[in-house]
């Protein structure tokens, strides 16, 4: 008894020491409802010790019984408090991992209406009409009540206070299941893909059953996130919903989605295109759908009404522009009421009129005379003598109001003073994404407080953000009107007409010294600021033919390496999402180019690049209406081959990124390699369908007939350097040389494998060819005999995937799926160093340079890597992009696995 008593005391107090140590408030309980029965008992064995020795004797079998019991409550204390923090283990857990599953959608953290100080809602007593008509539709619950309702409005009409109100008149009844704010600021909130996920997330929240039937739908399937929205609609909205309806548990009333200004997001028809039909079909019964947006033909495309669909299936359409002016007029008498109360009623009546339909007009010049302590009055007097213009109409009311504010805040600045102000406005309305006066000051090359005294004079139309310190803009009218062409009327078409056809006037003139000295001093000194005037026109493809036309005249060897170099910057911007984001010329493209070009000087330090070995940069990406499987460069690189999963070939212009032509049909399975002649001009193709094809490069027209003979799937086409003969591989281990024109077979096939032959390449003589194949071998075989030549290439692992020559012929490289590289003496087969070894997946395709002095190659790894193909060492980082192809000398091509449920692919050009 003494002893069980001393061990309860110490129980008791190691329980003490366990409840201080940071645990939640309900594992606390848990231990000292424990301790407390610890303490109960120990209590009750005390007195018991207490009796005499004499009493403990005669009652020694009692009170044996009694501390049994005495441990049978402990032990099922003990019991009860394990599996009570056991289920409270379980719960945290399955938490987390709803949690963690729950990321996998990536939903944008800033769409929600209740996120962010700008998301505004409606000044009391105002726009009571609009929102009730709104509720009386959310509140119809009828079979043939519509699910969707658009409210389209021009800009600055007060759509999104609208839209916020309503959010909150939501959430006061239950009804708010979702809302996505876009914002062209925001990148996560002007990004379509993000969207449904963040609409999903709510409503995983929103209701029990949407989550759980969520989280089985993101175990099957974790990159979602990544799909398009019609599969994306299908799983994470239509199948949870599904569940929801089966409980009966929002009948008599519809949950509500609000998505507003869908306008200001990018690609929006991609979303809209897959959610509209499944409200109009009513695939997802139950759950209404509010949007916002501009008159646009992207979004009213899909939600005007089609007298095609029944009632019940349209979307509601209403058009806030064409509210009658004068119930506008007193919803904003009343805002400006509410937000200037000095201002007398015949002042409020002016601004008013001046105001029109305008909510945003009326809001700006709150912001305008009460961002000042000092100056108000002076700007409200202001306001009011431009408002008194008989001739402000529709937007140039707005406009003037604009060009007042800026005036003023740039007012007594010396003409350099005001040119850094302008550049910082501009700045801020043209960057891709916000950011901070820091970046600003950098960007327009002044500090970081001029930067910050400029956006503190521009309140009324600027803002820095508290929690990323970031300047946005309080309404998308205002980037409107500082880029709109047509409201901002400077257009220079004497300067455009010059930019257009520089090129073609300097092939007309006489070029003497004078004329190569002037265009010297072009080139290294305003060539930058004509590519940029050539971004801004949306012509940078143009650029391209005017710098051939250039290079056409004998202008020095140094100017022509000049010219080449920017062409090749051009191409890359050309190619890229470059044209019209003036700020990501300098930001994305300039400081990744050469020191050396002149016309760079000065602007490497906006930002300061680190970099080793040579830069292994994207020239450009275009979409494919298939799944890429191979991809070939002609000899001058203007044209780019891809072989598709759908059987077709199509061609493109590596300077444009345009489709040339139609694709090339006749294949009636995948294309699994294509190859250019020497020439250009003709093209050979392999396919699963076991036949290979030759097809005129520019016309897309076969050449013959298929060649047939291979009994199994064609794997890899190469032609000879002389274009006379094709080589190809195939499944059934064999490889076979044919003549090019008459389609005949010129021998035997080679069948020196035991595997599938996977790759072929002739050397650039044309007398040897090499093979690599799937029983991890390499191969050289003579042409003319067709005799091996040597023993077979022994070192790799697993399966050879590629095979390439070096220009000199002295060396092979090779790739495999046991993810090295490896180069080989071609005469000998005895292996050139040690493995090259950095990808963590298999190498799907290796080439040399043309100088021999560098190998590329590409992984399932999702990554492009240049080697010294001396030492083995990597030149510069990886190249992260999907399956790769190289195709030759410093420019590859790379063609992602866009995988099955997505349908299509992405050519990405590479330098």
């Amino acid at each position: 008894m003494i002893q069980m008593t001393a061990e309860l005391a110490a129980k008791a107090q190691e329980l003490a020491s366990l409840k201080g140590q940071g645990n939640s408030s309900e594992v606390k309980h848990h231990f000292e409802e424990l301790a407390g029965k610890l303490d109960s008992i120990n209590r009750k064995l005390r007195k018991k010790l207490d009796h005499s020795a004499l009493h403990r004797t005669v009652q020694a079998d009692r009170d044996t019984q009694e501390i049994e019991g005495y441990c049978q409550e402990l032990q099922a204390a003990y019991d009860q408090c394990k599996t009570q923090i056991l289920f409270k283990i379980e719960r945290d857990t399955t938490k987390i991992l709803k949690t963690l599953i729950m990321r996998e959608l990536q939903s944008s953290k800033q769409a929600p209406h209740d996120v962010g100080p700008d998301k505004t809602p409606c000044t009391d007593g105002t726009r009571v009409a609009i929102l009730n008509e709104i509720m009386d539709w959310v509140q119809d619950s009828s079979s043939n009540a519509s699910l969707g309702y658009w409210m389209c409005g021009m800009a600055g009409t007060g759509k999104s206070t609208i839209a916020k109100s309503i959010c909150l008149m939501l959430e006061e009844q239950q009804l708010h299941a979702g809302s996505f704010f876009c914002s062209r600021q925001i990148p996560e909130c002007r990004e379509y893909h993000h969207i449904i996920p963040t609409i999903a997330y709510q409503l995983a929240y929103y209701s029990c059953t949407f989550g759980e039937t969520l989280e089985k739908v993101l175990e099957e399937d974790q990159n979602i996130a990544l799909k398009e929205p019609s599969f994306q609609v299908k799983k994470l909205l239509i199948q949870p919903w599904e569940a929801v309806m089966k409980t009966g548990r929002f009948e008599g009333h519809v949950p509500v989605i609000v998505v507003d200004a869908l306008d200001e997001c990018e690609n929006v028809s991609e979303v809209l295109k897959a959610i509209v039909p499944a409200i109009q079909n009513k695939q997802i019964p139950g759950l209404k759908f509010f949007f916002t947006s501009r008159p646009g033909k992207n979004v009213s495309s899909h939600l005007e009404i089609d007298s095609q669909v029944a009632n019940s299936g349209r979307v509601k359409n209403f058009y806030l522009h064409n509210v009658e002016k004068n119930l506008v007029q007193d919803d904003i008498r009343k805002f400006l009421k509410n937000k200037l109360q000095d201002v007398t009623d015949e002042q409020i009546q002016i601004l008013v009129k001046s105001s029109g339909k305008l909510f945003i007009y009326a809001a700006t010049i709150v912001k305008y005379v009460t961002g000042t302590d000092v100056y108000g009055q002076k700007r409200l007097d202001d306001v009011l003598k431009l408002a008194q213009d008989p001739h402000a109409m529709d937007y140039q009311g707005i406009d003037e109001l604009y060009g007042e504010i800026l005036t003023k805040a740039m007012f007594g600045q010396r003409e350099s003073e005001r040119q850094m102000s302008l550049k910082i406005v501009h700045t801020v309305v043209s960057t891709a994404t916000p950011v901070t006066c820091r970046t600003i000051s950098h960007l327009v090359d002044c500090s970081v407080e001029v930067a910050n005294a400029t956006i503190q004079g521009l309140v009324s139309v600027l803002y820095i953000n508290k929690e990323d310190n970031k300047v946005y803009t309080f309404h998308a009218s205002f980037p409107d009107y500082m880029l709109s062409e047509e409201r901002n009327k400077e257009c220079h078409w004497e300067l455009e007409y010059c930019c257009f056809f520089w090129g073609y006037h300097l092939g007309k003139c006489t070029v003497d010294e004078e004329m190569i000295s002037m265009l010297e001093a072009f080139i290294q000194k305003k060539m930058i600021f004509w590519i940029e005037a050539m971004c801004l026109l949306d012509k940078l493809p143009l650029c391209l033919d005017i710098l051939e036309m250039a290079l056409k005249i004998q202008l020095g060897e140094k100017n022509e390496d000049m010219l080449r170099q920017i062409g090749e910057m051009v191409n890359m911007c050309a190619l890229g999402k470059i044209q019209g984001r003036t700020p990501h010329l300098y930001l994305s493209i300039v400081p990744f180019f050469l020191k050396e070009i002149p016309m760079f000087d000065g602007f490497h330090k906006l930002m300061n690049v680190k970099k080793a070995g040579k830069t292994l940069r994207q020239l450009g990406s275009w979409s494919t209406p298939s799944i890429i499987e191979c991809l070939s460069l002609s000899p001058d690189g203007s044209i780019l081959a891809t072989g598709l999963e759908n059987g077709d070939i199509m061609t493109w212009d590596t300077k444009t990124g345009f489709q040339k032509g139609d694709p090339f049909q006749g294949h009636s399975e995948r294309v699994t390699s294509v190859a250019f002649s020497p020439d250009g001009e003709r093209i050979v193709s392999g396919s699963d369908d076991t036949t290979l094809r030759v097809w005129n490069a520019r016309t897309g027209a076969p050449e013959g007939d298929p060649f047939q003979g291979h009994r199994s799937r064609i794997t890899s086409v190469a032609f000879s350097p002389d274009g006379e003969r094709i080589v190809f591989g195939s499944w059934d281990n064999t490889l076979w040389v044919w003549n090019s024109r008459n389609e005949a077979p010129e021998g035997d096939p080679f069948q020196e494998h035991s595997d599938r032959v996977t790759s072929v390449a002739f050397s650039p003589d044309g007398e040897r060819i090499v093979s690599g194949s799937r029983d991890s071998t390499v191969r050289v075989l003579n042409v003319r005999t067709g005799a091996p030549e040597g023993d077979p290439f022994q070192g790799h692992s697993d399966q050879v995937t590629s095979v390439a020559f070096s220009l000199d012929e002295e060396r092979i490289v090779s790739g495999s799926d046991d993810n090295t590289v490896r180069v080989w003496n071609a005469r000998t087969g005895d292996p050139e160093g040690d493995p090259f070894q950095g990808h963590s997946n298999g190498v799907t395709s290796v080439g040399f340079s043309p100088d021999g002095e560098r190998i590329v190659s590409g992984s399932y790894d999702s990554t492009v890597r240049v080697w010294n193909a001396r030492t083995g060492a990597p030149e510069g980082d990886p190249f992260h992009i999907r399956k790769s192809t190289p195709i030759h000398g410093y420019r590859m091509g790379s063609a992602s696995m866009g995988a099955m449920e997505s349908m299509e692919s992405m050519v990405h050009m590479g330098s």
